[in-house]
């Protein structure tokens, strides 16, 4: 599906300064959608934030960046449904972790979260579980064609309780919905052009691969062959 969402929200810590969160939701699974994130994540690291003082002034700061991926689609292997990737400093020479932070290096690089939403298997037991419940793909209400959905689970404290008044409103929303059913035209445009050929291009990859996995065991035979016949 080509449908996306950009998020940003500038958040403050509790240990003091801010952090600058992009949240990507993405369901569909092209190249060029990648290329796309990097321009808007390098874009994003170019331009400076405004931070609100204690004192009541603004001042500009380039704030560390936390990436957080949804994705409508499982990853190539068999990775987990959520993964973090998180940043260690090292000492190359002494070969020991630093505990150390450094502005310097948080502001250019950055950690990642990146949420499988189709390998989610919530035991409901952590917050974290809880908020990932509302991505859940179940629960539709019928004849909504996969829009709005029912959230049966309880809400556990105020953050979901906020969550779920959100997503109340964005239901009741006539605009959106009718950009949700655009969006779904789209996909469907998109699976009629080029479904059939996609299917095809991965089919033709995986017969290569057979092939190759072919030719390299009979390499690995002809050697062994070779390697018999010296030593007779």
């Amino acid at each position: 599906m080509i449908f996306h969402l950009d998020f940003i929200a500038k958040i403050r810590l509790k240990q003091g300064g801010c952090k600058n969160v992009l949240i990507e939701l993405q369901k569909s699974n092209l190249a060029y959608d990648i290329l796309r994130f990097r321009r808007y994540l390098g874009k994003k690291y170019t331009q400076p934030d405004e931070v609100l003082l204690e004192d009541g002034t603004v001042t500009q700061e380039a704030l560390p960046i936390i990436t957080i991926y949804f994705l409508g689609f499982n990853l190539d292997g068999h990775l987990p449904a959520v993964i973090k990737v998180n940043r260690k400093y090292i000492d190359l020479l002494g070969g020991n972790e630093i505990t150390e932070k450094n502005d310097f290096i948080e502001r250019l690089t950055h950690d990642s979260y990146v949420i499988q939403v189709k390998r989610l298997d919530l035991k409901m037991q952590t917050e974290l579980e809880y908020v990932l419940s509302v991505f859940k793909q179940e629960n539709f209400i019928e004849n909504m064609r996969r829009r709005v959905k029912r959230y049966d689970f309880e809400p556990q404290d105020e953050l979901m309780r906020l969550i779920l008044r959100q997503l109340e409103k964005a239901a009741g929303d006539n605009k959106l919905l009718e950009q949700l059913e655009i969006e779904e035209l789209a996909d469907l445009e998109l699976e009629n052009a080029f479904g059939d050929m996609k299917r095809q291009l991965l089919q033709k990859d995986k017969e290569l691969e057979e092939k190759e996995k072919l030719i390299q065991e009979l390499l690995s035979q002809l050697k062994k062959s070779g390697d018999r016949g010296e030593a007779g």
